[in-house]
């Protein structure tokens, strides 16, 4: 694959704004937001995107010159099934997709309908929120980690995509065993996202005592049980890798997005986290008690930002 030369990004929150500012710097208008309607005209006014103002060529969904060589798909996971019909101008036969959500099976959602060939795996692992319209992201320290499935070594689509992530200042890791790198993501998010937003709590939640971190155990042991039956190795090591992020001290007020997208009355990812390990936990006939409870108890605080619990 040649040099990737022009770039589409939908969904420009949190994890879109880790990208656009370093693909602008590279390619000009060549890096362009795919927008319609109010959206549009919002983004077009421009964006700020930690502390500076930003302003993106914006695309409509039909309104692509010519396809894109990457399209990175970084919207929420209820917007996807929208996302793909809205990038389907912009893809040509030679356009690599890139899917930056968390959970475990986006890449093949996206692969279901333009073809897994077209298709690379990506894991964001950057703490970042929105504030009144504006985004703060760690472009500094997080980092997005790619590749196919498999990358030892990596092919000439993934070498291009590197490139050009190097060429933007965009921070990445190719992983040589991607699968397990999302499993990895994974762990932390059922672990940890989940029970902050359940209990309305911070990470300093796991650092004040045993009680959320008794939680963020128990989560932990569903998930390593669930990997292990879908043939992926998670291990003790990545059970002390997620300790020693809950432990940070520079987390301690750090909101997971679950958590964010429930204080400000948004839906949230728990169907794509709790509600996949309890699908899984189904498939393989292995309990998942406490996922369980993350997300029925999670669908009920939705629930009440929707007004439509009685007596309320």
């Amino acid at each position: 694959m040649g040099e990737i030369q022009r770039v589409a990004l939908i969904g420009l929150g949190a994890m879109g704004s880790f990208f656009a500012p370093g693909l602008q710097r590279a390619l000009g208008d060549g890096a362009y937001v795919i927008a319609e309607g109010e959206r549009k005209a919002r983004l077009e006014r421009g964006m700020t995107i930690n502390g500076v103002r930003y302003r993106f060529p914006v695309v409509e969904p039909g309104g692509a010159a010519a396809p894109a060589d990457l399209v990175i798909v970084a919207v929420k996971e209820y917007s996807l099934d929208q996302a793909l019909e809205q990038i389907r101008g912009h893809v040509g036969p030679d356009t690599l997709l890139l899917p930056v959500l968390n959970g475990l099976d986006c890449a093949q959602r996206v692969g279901a309908v333009y073809g897994m060939e077209r298709v690379l795996y990506g894991s964001m692992w950057v703490a970042g929120h929105m504030e009144d319209g504006a985004a703060f992201c760690e472009t500094d320290t997080g980092l997005i980690r790619f590749g196919e499935a498999r990358n030892d070594p990596p092919s000439p689509r993934v070498q291009a995509v590197e490139a050009l992530f190097r060429r933007a200042g965009i921070r990445c890791s190719v992983e040589k065993d991607m699968l397990r790198c999302i499993w990895s993501k994974y762990l932390g998010n059922v672990s940890e996202n989940l029970p902050c937003a359940l209990l309305g709590v911070p990470y300093g939640a796991f650092q004040s005592g045993e009680d959320a971190d008794a939680i963020r155990h128990m989560l932990m042991e569903e998930v390593l049980a669930l990997a292990a039956a879908e043939g992926v190795a998670l291990t003790r090591e990545d059970v002390a890798r997620r300790d020693k992020i809950a432990h940070r001290p520079d987390y301690v007020a750090q909101r997971p997005s679950t958590l964010q997208d429930l204080q400000r009355g948004r839906p949230t990812e728990v169907a794509l986290l709790a509600g996949a390990a309890v699908r899984l936990g189904e498939k393989h006939g292995i309990p998942t008690p406490v996922c369980r409870v993350m997300y029925h108890g999670i669908r009920v605080l939705e629930q009440k930002n929707a007004g439509t619990i009685p007596g309320l």
